[in-house]
């Protein structure tokens, strides 16, 4: 069950990640055993609220209470409730009753109510086995889930800090439940894996089963009925702002607190239909939670990968003889054209798709440009999604592969378009590499990355090209995928600045490999001491006997140092008998930038800030120095930082025309195939004639992109509205990946008011400013008028 989800093309189904297979019990029975440390077996008259908790409403929410998306970012279509018709114990078992009936609150109206129970903050725990006993409702559309998430989001957001999906069902599809996992990064460059269980003939989720997991260091195992049917050991997590992933077997290494609902609706089983029965019950005899009694948790073995050649297996598409895996990429074969969802792609050359479902309308010509052959892709409609123009290719991939895609390409003018890898329906859309974001000119340039296949073997991956949300036609040639020697990190390499400013790398002791000094080096001199990061605490400790000779030192190399520009270093330190340490930057040749400094250390944390200014000419390979001394005793240090806090000169206004006098220049619009209206400059003010909103708050807005903001600035955002009828309407900041600084909603009437909210950047980002005019509290409204005008962005 997604707490946030990225649609997929054609379907939007996205959970199960592989083709699921009859259950095979393991060759040898092991003898583990585990002792009960929680449960709920149901036995009191009602829900024990010591132990459970009610999540309600329709929206996903951000940390701030402010509404995200509806749906909770599923397009679920229930509203989930506290309430005792919903929720309720009966003959000693859990009953979640989903029914169709209409509700609304200040967000929206909806047509079913159904219920979500989870014990956050009441309990939650790492490793052990999880289980529920429970007899399940069919029915199109119905979604039960059994599911864990984070306690704390330790690793960042959704999916950077993990998900578990102990078990989940489509009711339409009552002889299989799926168990998933989610990990990688922030949404869109999240990633999933998981297996079916496929029930025996004449079984299915409408009889009493027991789900469960089994959650170790580095492993999790998924069991129906005590049936082991998948294992899991290869994933990660990469959090905003840093330069490699977590230290394995993060995300799945803090607490996690479980999750029971049943949704109705969703991209997991579509709505319901005239066949789906009302009301629908889950029920649960028992949740149980145990710990491991005659053993010790497995140690975490982080996954390696080599550079051996993939072979690909008969009926592959085999690469060509320089090693590409793209065919035809001059173009000399016609490029299929699918504006229907029935319609199948060409499985061995190009494909231009546009589906109608998400609005987009182009077509797609071979044009020479820049010596070669490019697809020329003409947008007469941008579309509600980045899928809703895609050039598509199918390509092998063999299980374990490092892969490097590089193509050329341009656009009329610049926009960005979403570039991925990733499976196709049987493989429910899995992503393999991230959905790159790539930033194009007029003119053309060459682009690339890189990513490992961790799944399974697949001979039909499809490589998207993805262009809606704009109308600036697109042009794309020499497309390249090919299997790649991994790059081996050098630690010595220059370190340019992370996203948040930070030039020092892994700064905090919890990236890279599983000893968490990646980018560090650690000489002990002639201590003989040792240097360790605590696998819970994340901080680097050192400790020593005293010995004569030279001191321990911790560096990192590479650090990027400019001339004339001013600095501020910053760190945690404490030490246990230790009185002091000397932190400096040195160039390679030993001249000191940042002659070395004494810290005086006590053995409480303190977090010590040493401003300095570059001097000498600009070094990009200096060495950042903790000597640690000699003597007898412990230090540990944390959250090491390096910022360039040189001035800078910031846009105070980034927004442009906010007051329409030059009409809607600078100004983009966007109308949804399922809404009706119209955006025009009227008496120096944008006017939005909306005839009808359509079913989603974006399916009718208006927006001003490419305003960057500054990390760490403060800004106003400012403007005036007015509505003929009565209305909501919604107000973000948010950059291309859909990340929000910014959210918020107004009422809008016919008197014209002045709003006013700020945010506080915690990165530099390229953003937009957009009023989302589509469905609203109360849609349909009929025909009115929005009026925005002295629109401005600016900082305080």
């Amino acid at each position: 069950m997604k707490k946030w989800v990225a649609l997929a093309l054609g379907t939007g189904l996205v959970l199960s990640a592989a083709q699921g297979a009859y259950a095979e019990k393991p060759e040898k029975k092991d003898n583990t055993k585990w002792k009960l440390v929680w449960a709920d077996e149901f036995s009191k008259k009602e829900i024990d609220q010591a132990k459970w908790n009610f999540d309600t409403g329709n929206w996903l929410k951000d940390n701030d209470g402010n509404p995200v998306a509806p749906g909770w970012g599923n397009n679920e279509k229930q509203f989930y409730t506290d309430k005792n018709e919903n929720a309720f114990v009966k003959d000693g078992k859990l009953v979640i009753r989903a029914k169709r009936e209409q509700t609304m609150d200040e967000l929206g109206t909806y047509d079913f109510t159904s219920a979500k129970l989870t014990t956050k903050g009441k309990f939650s725990k790492t490793y052990g086995r999880y289980e529920m006993r429970a007899k399940l409702p069919t029915g199109k559309g119905l979604w039960p889930a059994f599911w864990m998430l984070p306690e704390q989001d330790r690793y960042g957001a959704w999916a950077s800090s993990g998900e578990i999906d102990i078990m989940e069902s489509w009711g339409s599809q009552p002889d299989k439940v799926a168990g998933t996992i989610h990990y990688g990064e922030n949404w869109p460059n999240n990633k999933y894996t998981g297996k079916d269980y496929h029930f025996e003939e004449g079984d299915g989720i409408n009889q009493w089963h027991t789900y469960a997991v089994e959650w170790e260091p580095g492993e999790l195992r998924w069991y129906v009925d005590g049936e082991l049917y998948q294992t899991q050991n290869d994933w990660y997590s990469k959090g905003l702002n840093q330069a490699t992933k977590y230290s394995y077997p993060a995300p799945f290494d803090q607490n996690f607190y479980l999750v029971m609902n049943l949704a109705v609706g969703g991209w997991f089983d579509g709505d319901v239909d005239a066949t789906t029965p009302f009301p629908a019950e889950m029920e649960v005899d028992y949740v149980r939670v145990f710990d491991l009694k005659n053993r010790d948790y497995r140690e975490a073995v982080e996954p390696v990968y080599t550079d051996e050649e993939i072979v690909l297996p008969d009926g592959a598409k085999q690469p060509s003889e320089d090693g590409n895996l793209v065919y035809d990429q001059d173009y000399t074969e016609p490029i299929t054209t699918v504006t229907n969802g029935s319609q199948a792609l060409n499985p061995t050359y190009w494909n231009y798709v546009a589906l109608p479902d998400f609005g987009g309308v182009g077509t797609v010509d071979v044009i020479e440009q820049a010596g070669s052959r490019f697809a020329d892709v003409s947008i007469t409609q941008a579309g509600s999604q980045p899928y809703s123009h895609q050039l598509i290719q199918n390509v092998s991939l063999g299980k374990g592969g490092h892969y490097k895609v590089t193509f050329d390409a341009s656009a009329d003018s610049a926009r960005s378009i979403a570039v991925k890898i990733g499976g196709g329906p049987d493989r429910g859309y899995a992503k393999y590499s991230d959905e790159g974001s790539f930033d194009l000119t007029t003119d053309v340039q060459t682009y690339s990355m890189t990513f490992d296949m961790t799944e399974d073997t697949d001979l039909a991956a499809r490589l998207e090209f993805n262009m809606g949300l704009s109308t600036s036609g697109v042009q794309i040639g020499n497309v390249r995928v090919e299997q790649a020697e991994r790059a081996a990190l050098d630690p010595n390499a220059t370190k340019p600045a992370l996203g948040d400013g930070n030039l020092v790398y892994n700064g905090t002791f919890d990236q890279g490999a599983m000893d968490r000094l990646t980018y560090w080096q650690f000489d002990p001199g002639a201590t003989k001491g040792t240097a360790t990061v605590d696998e819970k605490l994340r901080h680097f400790k050192f400790v020593t006997n005293p010995k004569k000779g030279e001191p321990a030192m911790l560096v990192q190399n590479g650090i990027q140092l400019t001339e004339g520009h001013d600095y501020v270093l910053r760190f945690k330190a404490r030490a246990e008998r230790i009185k002091a340490l000397q932190v400096g930057l040195n160039g390679a040749d030993g001249n000191a930038y940042l002659p070395l400094q004494d810290v005086a250390l006590t053995r409480e944390f303190e977090t010590i800030e040493i401003p300095f200014t570059m001097g000498q000419a600009t070094d990009l390979l200096s060495q950042l120095q903790f000597v640690l001394g000699s003597a007898k005793g412990s230090i540990e240090l944390d959250d090491v930082k390096l910022f360039d806090v040189t001035p800078i000169a910031i846009d105070p206004s980034p927004l442009k025309n906010g007051s329409f006098t030059d009409g809607l220049t600078h100004w983009g619009s966007y109308v949804h195939f399922d809404a009706q209206a119209a955006v025009e400059s009227v008496n120096e003010a944008a006017q939005i004639s909306i005839g009808q909103e359509g079913q989603e708050p974006w399916s009718v807005l208006l927006e001003q992109g490419g305003l960057e903001l500054h990390q760490g600035q403060t800004y106003v955002v400012r403007f005036d509205a007015s509505s003929t009828v009565a209305r909501n309407m919604e107000v973000t900041v948010e950059n291309a990946a859909y990340t929000r600084y910014l959210s918020q909603i107004v009422q809008v009437g016919p008197e014209t008011k002045t709003y006013e909210f700020e945010l506080t950047m915690g990165q530099t980002d390229m953003t937009g400013l957009k009023f989302l005019l589509g469905r609203t509290d109360g849609s349909p409204l009929g025909a009115h008028d929005v009026t925005i005008d002295n629109v401005s962005v600016t900082t305080k």
